[in-house]
């Protein structure tokens, strides 16, 4: 009978000990809100990774209307591999160096150009406006702040 007094004794207060380490030490696994995010490293040009996505094309929002244009843009090395790129498979400009990640980037850039008129993208401003969109893709699949220097290195529109 002792033995199982001092049993349920530890146990309770193993259990006590616990829940105390939950809820003073880690209090967001009780909330429904995740754990802050920690920033990444601040653009550097200097060390930043060159990406091209070549040969992206796509109706535009009236199916009478094409796009085709090939996107380059510098990422930090840390957001390309924190994404699932590989800055070492990205060096030759080509891609990512990851397939998943340039089928991301390439998938988003096509519903962007579906959901873009010609009209929009002809007039006074158009492009730029386009490649703001661009950046807001590409910001959101690597991060705040760690994509810049977009070009359009190619672009046709008819």
């Amino acid at each position: 009978m002792k033995k199982m007094l001092l049993f349920a004794v530890i146990f309770i207060v193993g259990l006590a000990v616990g829940a105390g380490g939950i809820i003073f030490l880690e209090p967001s696994m009780l909330s429904h809100t995740p754990a802050p995010v920690v920033l990444s490293a601040p653009f550097n040009p200097k060390t930043a990774v060159s990406v091209t996505e070549s040969g992206i094309e796509s109706n535009l929002a009236q199916t009478d209307h094409y796009i085709s244009f090939d996107l380059e843009f510098q990422v930090s090395p840390a957001a390309l591999t924190s994404a699932g790129g590989s800055a070492s498979g990205a060096a030759g400009g080509s891609g990512t160096g990851s397939a998943t990640l340039d089928a991301q980037i390439r998938n988003e850039l096509i519903a962007l150009a579906r959901s873009t008129s010609y009209a929009a993208l002809t007039s006074s401003g158009g492009l730029t406006v386009f490649k703001a969109e661009v950046s807001e893709i590409l910001q959101s699949i690597f991060g705040p702040g760690q994509v810049q220097n977009i070009y359009f290195s190619d672009l046709l529109t008819q």
